[in-house]
Parts: structure tokens; C-alpha cells; sequence
């Protein structure tokens, strides 16, 4: 089998044409590689060796024929979720339960140091009875190698030694300063060091991980708070638009209609406005008419049965994303419509996870595969107020201008 390609599939539902043969999980504890039956590697997929170790892995095999040729294709896909501890720090993996450990791993060295030709270096490896013997092989190794490779290089020219698993370019073997011992000592330091950057580029993944991009990183404040804001503005610059809320028994009969679980800043949403009058018509946002109740229900039911029998039609089987902020390319029961025109809204996501709640764009082309855009409501509402209050463009690039007593936007 050849393999050309590898990459990480941007949503997991089977691609139109393949046939799912296998899938699983497995726990990565090990720097994973391709390789066939016979034992030959694949080496260029260099990706493999971005895996955050430890990583929960889970792959699928899908298989197709070529219309052309009529011969058999294989896609393999691999997905990571990387490990950790209680603590967001990589976990600790009893590797006796996972793997079967290569007795020489722990004693495993090598060295590598480039040559005079450009991009060309040269490489030593070995094996040692403990710690302290594989250290000392990497100094004079490296020393030896650097004087007979490069010898006009300077004291700082660095080499990349590996000791067991841990690894990292180190500088100083070309210093006649440092002896041997000092030499093993800046060897354990920068494998230390490295060992501190793995660790800190993991929790600031692990930390990143939580939430999913939004483009705008405005915090979630208050709903009625932030409404208060525009409202005001409202009164100061076009007195003649009323402004009204619905009751609380009509917003939870559309929540009770809608048969999701609404976030409270909805709620708190459709109590502070619902909807604007189009007489004068007004467009609090731009490109879109904020929707009031009534509107919302019909909208979201029009979307739903228009996309969700599409899906049913023409992709059966295909996996939906039940994660908010995740694209599902789809009008999903869970997405709540609160402005729109043309086919184009701004929902908001009730499905659970860390992003429940956020806005998102949908458009009648590209679904939901912009992304949140606002980690909530109150974020969405603190721009727009601040914007209309001080002047500066909302959603980086709109200006708003009162123009025959009527909110425009132009950008």
C-alpha cells in the first residue's frame, strides 16, 4: 500500500464515496511513525513528531475504488487529544500497560552534528550499560564529531544529542574552555530546559484547548446591562424607536418550543427586547434585522426543515458535531437564530461544552464554518454599544451614521 498523504480531518463524518473499514483509539506514549509489514518507514510524514506525548489517538481506515482505474484507495486518518493530569500538565503513562518497552530505550544516545557541506550532517548512536555512560559517549562524541566535521566552527555551534527519549540542541562543544565534566553538565541542562519548554508549550495548549477561536475576545458581562447601553443611545439619537421586551411567560414558551435549553443571557435577551419595529425600520446591526420572538421561532423552523432534510437526502450517515462552537455545516435544532436576512443569521449555540452560548455566524453558502464569533450575547451587545457610543467600527471594519432618523451602516 502507498501512502500519500496524511493529514488531520476537519470534521469526522466519512467523506462522500469512502467505506469505513476500522477505527478504534490507542494511547500514544511514543514518538509514533508509519511503517509497512516488511518494516519500511515512512519518515516524510514529519507531522507525526508534533504529537503531544502522551495523546489519546483515534484513527479510521476508510477505503474506496478509483472511478478511473478501478484500483483500491486507503485513507488513514489520526486524530490526538493530548493527556494530562488533574493539574493540566502531561499525564504520566504506565508504559508496561501500553507497550512493550525496548529494554535499551532508557540507555539509547545519539548525536548529530551538521558538516561543511551545506545541509548535510552526520550522525552517532549507541547504547549504554546506564546514564552516566551514555552522557559520556554523547560529550566525546560530540566533541570528536565537531572537530573533524566542521573545524573552523565556533565555540557556539550548536549539535543535537538525544538521551533515551529526551533530546536538544546543545552549544559549547567547540569551547576549549569547558572540560568534559562541564560538558555533561550544559548537555543535562539544555535536555532539562527542553524537558521545561515541552511542559509549558502543553499547558498553554491544554489551556488554549478549552475553548475554540472567536474572533472577537470581548468578555462576557451582562446582557441587561449592556442593552441598558444601546437603549440609551437609542433614546439620545432616535427617540422615535420603541423599544420593547417580552414576558417571561412568552419567552419560556418559546424556549419550551424550541425543545432546547436556552443559556441565561437568551433568556435575559428576548426580556430586554423583542425584536425592533419596522416602522421606521432599523438596523441594529449590520447586514442583519434583529429578530423577535415570533421571528426567531419562524426562522429557525424554516432553516431546520431546509437543511436537516437536505442532510437526510443527500448525507444519510454523516457524523454532526455536538459540540458548541464546532462547525456542524448544518442548521442544527440547538442553534438559536436572533438576527438574520437573506439567508444569512446570527445564532446562538445552546449545544453544551465550554462555547455554549457564543454567536455565530451562518450563511446560506458556507453553514456555520466561520466560527464563533462572540463568546456570548453580552459580549456581541458590549461591542455594538460601544461602538455607537464612541464611533470606532463594530466587527473591525463598520461605522454607524444616523441619516434621516434611521440607523445606517456603512464600512
Amino acid at each position: 500500500m502507498s501512502i500519500e498523504v496524511v493529514y488531520r480531518p476537519p470534521t469526522d463524518h466519512v467523506p462522500n464515496g469512502w467505506t469505513l473499514e476500522a477505527s478504534g483509539t490507542f494511547t500514544a506514549a511514543a514518538l509514533l511513525r508509519l511503517q509497512t509489514p516488511d518494516g519500511l518507514s515512512h519518515d516524510e510524514f514529519v507531522d507525526l513528531e508534533q504529537i503531544i506525548l502522551p495523546s489519546e489517538i483515534t484513527y479510521r481506515m476508510l477505503r474506496k475504488f478509483r472511478d478511473d482505474t478501478g484500483l483500491e484507495q486507503h485513507l488513514f486518518e489520526l486524530t490526538p487529544a493530548m493527556m494530562l493530569d488533574p493539574k493540566g500538565r502531561p499525564a504520566r503513562i504506565d508504559r508496561t500497560e501500553n507497550a512493550e518497552p525496548n529494554p535499551g530505550d532508557a540507555s539509547k544516545w545519539e548525536v548529530a552534528c551538521p558538516t561543511s557541506t551545506l545541509g548535510a550532517s552526520v550522525t552517532v548512536n549507541g547504547h549504554g550499560a546506564d546514564r552516566a555512560g551514555p552522557l559520556r559517549a554523547v560529550v566525546d562524541t560530540g566533541v570528536s564529531l565537531l572537530r573533524r566535521e566542521t573545524p573552523d566552527a565556533g565555540p557556539l555551534s550548536p549539535i543535537f544529542v538525544s538521551l533515551g527519549a529526551e533530546f536538544a540542541w546543545v552549544r559549547g562543544f567547540g569551547d576549549p574552555a569547558l572540560s568534559r565534566s562541564n560538558l555533561e553538565q550544559v548537555v543535562l541542562e539544555a535536555i532539562e530546559g527542553e524537558r521545561r519548554t515541552a511542559v509549558e508549550r502543553a499547558a498553554a495548549a491544554a489551556t488554549g484547548a478549552l475553548r475554540l477561536p472567536v474572533k472577537h475576545a470581548t468578555r462576557p458581562s451582562s446582557v441587561t446591562q449592556q442593552w441598558s447601553r444601546i437603549a440609551a443611545w437609542f433614546e439620545n439619537n432616535l427617540p422615535n424607536v420603541v423599544i420593547r421586551g417580552a414576558d417571561a411567560a412568552r419567552v419560556a414558551d418559546a424556549e419550551s418550543r424550541s425543545g432546547v435549553a436556552w443559556p441565561n443571557e437568551l433568556v435575559e435577551l428576548f426580556r430586554c427586547v423583542d425584536g425592533l419595529p419596522h416602522e421606521p425600520w432599523t438596523a441594529l446591526f449590520p447586514m442583519y434585522e434583529l429578530f423577535g420572538v415570533d421571528a426567531m421561532l419562524d426562522e429557525r423552523t424554516r432553516m431546520t426543515g431546509i437543511w436537516q432534510t437536505s442532510d437526510a437526502e443527500n448525507d444519510p450517515d454523516r457524523v454532526i458535531a455536538r459540540t458548541a462552537g464546532e462547525a456542524a455545516w448544518t442548521f442544527l435544532d440547538e442553534f438559536i437564530p436572533i438576527a438574520g436576512m437573506d439567508g444569512n443569521y446570527l445564532f446562538v449555540d445552546t449545544r453544551p461544552g465550554e462555547m455554549n452560548g457564543c454567536v455565530t455566524t451562518f450563511d446560506k453558502v458556507d453553514s456555520d464554518d466561520a466560527g464563533p464569533q462572540w463568546l456570548s450575547i453580552s459580549a456581541l451587545l458590549d461591542d455594538l454599544a460601544t461602538s455607537l457610543e464612541t464611533g470606532n467600527p463594530f466587527d473591525g471594519r463598520w461605522r454607524h451614521a444616523v441619516v434621516d432618523s434611521r440607523l445606517q451602516w456603512d464600512c
